[in-house]
């Protein structure tokens, strides 16, 4: 007990707020988060400005008049609902063509585009400043120096607004493009491997031996979206058990599926509380499960190759992406301090990371002598990299095996046999 407060019920609260965090988290990233936010601060500006003047004098060296500040507000709210209107409409046809001629995985890497929502925010934001002030001015509430205030706030406005419509108007020419979602796709996915492996295996130890023990399993179907490690160690810790992480972010998991495994039996309670460690939703996200980006980029590559689209430009701008994600992953530094004694977990196998990177690439590009040879030069690029040099000849033997039998021109072969002589 600490401060007339049960360690197990500081714990519960604990566990809450990690809980909390992580999907404020996921919120704050929404597309209607933002200009939420910009409108509750449009509100507070007005009683803010109301406020202020109290302490300004009244006998002021400028007047200001009430029809001048009401006409700049008029403008202001007829235009920026035009602007707003539009805004939107330019985010959601991106958001349509992205998912169109790249994958649906994608938008919401669009949506969590700050430069997008910023702007999207500033208009709708200053729209309801601008109503909310013409309302106070046509209501009588400010006085000679609550005018001034309020027209010098305006002037920050109309500076903040044309601020935020240079910044769109230079948005709205990449936003929902292919480069650049392969490009958000990618930052992704780069930090979601930094996340997993900076510290070494997020800081567990590596499990040793079979799995073996009592499982611990969850009441819901869905994907493993984050593992609260902090609260896994000290439960492991109070129960004196080693955990063993058998569901890594991105797993999907069922009633029946281990979660984790422990050395013994628990009582029903403590189990749940452990099962409670691990969020299960619908979706997989980026943010600790950087196999998912892999497989984004591959559904990007796909859909490129399909007959409708046949754009083999974008199957190799993938290729080289992918590349430039696993050889960075197996340059990080693995030697950080293990933070959760009592946790183990497996680490990212480089076979299961090929498999992601490349085979969908390989199979429908099979036919395509241009992105065959790009990829087997990636996968050369990735052979010289020790952690990754052994699986990456083997994904080029598939890859040569896979374009033997789609090549039908012998100068493709013969270019195929040489481009993957590295790989025997």
């Amino acid at each position: 007990m600490l401060n007339g407060c049960p360690a197990n019920t500081r714990r519960e609260v604990t566990n809450r707020l990690s809980q909390i965090s992580f999907h404020l988290h996921q919120m704050v990233r929404r597309m209607w988060f933002l200009p939420a936010t910009f409108s509750l601060l449009a509100i507070v500006t007005i009683t803010v400005a109301y406020g202020v003047a109290k302490f300004v004098p009244d006998r002021m060296p400028l007047e200001m008049p009430s029809d001048a500040i009401r006409s700049i507000l008029t403008i202001l709210a007829s235009s920026l609902l035009t602007v707003a209107v539009f805004a939107l409409s330019t985010m959601v046809t991106a958001l349509s063509t992205a998912s169109q001629v790249t994958t649906p995985r994608a938008v919401p890497l669009i949506v969590e585009d700050r430069t997008a929502q910023t702007s999207i925010s500033v208009f709708i934001g200053a729209f309801l400043f601008a109503i909310l002030g013409i309302i106070a001015l046509s209501a009588g509430i400010y006085s000679q120096a609550g005018r001034l205030v309020l027209f010098l706030v305006t002037l920050g406005m109309v500076v903040l607004v044309t601020v935020a419509l240079i910044r769109w108007i230079g948005q709205i020419s990449a936003i929902g493009r292919v480069a650049e979602t392969i490009d958000k796709v990618e930052a992704a996915t780069a930090k979601g491997f930094h996340t997993v492996d900076e510290p070494p295996l997020m800081g567990c130890r590596p499990q040793t031996g079979g799995p073996k023990g009592k499982a611990i399993s969850c009441a819901t179907i869905g994907y493993i979206q984050h593992i609260d490690l902090a609260n896994l160690q000290d439960a492991a810790e109070r129960l004196d058990v080693v955990v063993d992480v058998m569901a890594r972010p991105g797993a999907y998991v069922f009633p029946g599926r281990a979660l984790a495994l422990v050395e013994r039996e628990l009582p029903e309670e403590e189990t749940e509380r452990l099962a409670d460690c691990f969020v299960v939703g619908d979706t997989r996200t980026f943010d600790s499960d950087p196999r998912f980006g892999l497989i984004v980029l591959n559904e990007i590559a796909s859909r490129a190759l399909s007959p409708g689209i046949n754009d083999s430009g974008t199957a190799i701008d993938v290729i080289g992406t992918q590349v430039r994600i696993l050889a960075d992953w197996a340059c990080l530094e693995r030697n950080g301090d293990v933070l959760f004694e009592r946790l183990t977990i497996t680490p990212l196998t480089v076979a299961d990371l090929m498999v992601d990177a490349f085979r969908p690439i390989a199979r429908d590009g099979a036919g395509q002598i241009e992105v065959v040879l790009r990829l087997l030069a990636g996968l050369h690029t990735l052979s010289g990299i020790p952690l990754l040099a052994s699986e990456a000849r083997a994904t080029a033997r598939d890859v040569e095996a896979r374009a033997m039998t789609a090549l039908l021109a012998a100068s493709d072969r013969q270019a195929l046999a040489s481009a993957a002589a590295f790989a025997h």
